[in-house]
């Protein structure tokens, strides 16, 4: 991983290009992409078998799997499903406890975290990277995490009260550095023409955060607190839209105009779209349940118009990346350095 950031550092065009020649940066918020993507992976699994297999009210468990009533290729689907949701949820937890303690350590580190911050907008936006992260974990803990662990399984709803404030403290942070790198992006001259897809991080990071508040909203039964989660995540999924929108069509004008594409090392942001097309698909979707469950309005048609219209979209900016970027996949992917994008893809 380390020698990868290095990497990356060979050009100061580079969306993560190094920070300044004479520093030397031993810690970068971007590494909490990791956990990020081995979370997205072990939900991916266990979202398959949350809809694949009949079981009660809830979310599924470990013990729900029929075993003896499996037919052979179900057998052979499922066991590699709980095994990949295994193995990267406690990568995740365990990645995430180790980025914590970095993260800590660099954040008291006052000339470190300044110099992060006054880069270019495609660098410091990455201070979001770990919002976005600690998230993922929180719905690992939830759902995959509790497919395996029994006391968690049987206590979700004993959990919600700390979801909640967990997705409180990740809003207000969210919010709060937001606030803080648009200012510093408008007191300081910003040459739009190297922006890149990496600068809708912060989109992504409201989408990751929502699938949190959004999730309490539908899986509390205490009204309450169902209501607390389902307005933050109205007002939150309100400001994520909107910077989604101004940015995506903007950095679309921008493409327009330039006569080059960005360097290689950028290109597969191209991909951030994929995952925060999905996210605020599915936020939408349960805050349609929500409405449905709390003041019996028909959501039905609505639902499936949000879920199909979201992965539709998804689909095709999918194909259409792979398309625009194929020169990316034969003549660089496998020969040049790692880079942080690479995780969009996953």
């Amino acid at each position: 991983m380390r020698s990868g950031f290095r990497g990356r550092d060979k050009s100061e065009k580079y969306a993560f290009s190094k920070i300044k020649e004479d520093s030397t940066v031993n810690f970068t918020p971007f590494v909490f992409q990791a956990p990020l993507a081995a979370g997205g992976l072990a939900l991916m699994a266990f979202n398959y078998l949350q809809f694949a297999v009949p079981h009660g009210n809830g979310l599924i468990k470990l013990s729900d799997i029929p075993w003896d009533r499996l037919t052979t290729e179900q057998t052979a689907l499922y066991l590699p499903l709980i095994g990949i949701m295994l193995a990267f949820s406690l990568i995740n937890i365990i990645s995430i406890a180790v980025f914590v303690r970095s993260l800590i350590r660099w954040l008291s580190n006052k000339t470190e975290y300044a110099k992060f911050m006054s880069a270019p907008p495609t660098t410091n936006i990455g201070i979001l990277v770990p919002i976005a992260s600690l998230s993922m974990s929180a719905n690992v803990v939830l759902a995959p995490l509790a497919f395996f662990v029994p006391v968690l399984a049987s206590n979700i709803q004993a959990l919600m009260l700390p979801a909640l404030i967990f997705y409180g403290f990740l809003l207000v942070a969210l919010l709060r550095l937001e606030l803080k790198l648009f200012k510093i992006w408008f007191a300081q001259p910003m040459d739009t023409s190297k922006l890149n897809f990496v600068w809708l991080i912060d989109a992504f990071a409201f989408g990751l955060v929502n699938l949190t508040g959004s999730g309490i909203a539908t899986l509390s039964r205490n009204e309450a607190l169902a209501s607390i989660a389902a307005f933050a995540s109205f007002f939150a999924l309100g400001v994520g839209l909107l910077l989604f929108v101004f940015k995506f069509a903007f950095l679309i004008y921008a493409q327009t105009k330039s006569a080059k594409f960005p360097q290689s090392p950028v290109l597969p942001s191209y991909f951030l779209i994929v995952p925060i097309t999905c996210l605020f698909g599915l936020s939408l979707y349960r805050m349609a349940l929500y409405t449905g469950t709390h003041y019996q309005v028909e959501v039905r048609d609505l639902s499936f118009m949000l879920v199909n219209v979201s992965y539709a979209v998804t689909i095709g900016w999918a194909v259409f990346s792979l398309y625009l970027l194929r020169s990316y996949f034969t003549n660089y992917f496998y020969k040049g350095d790692f880079s942080p994008t690479m995780w969009a893809i996953v």
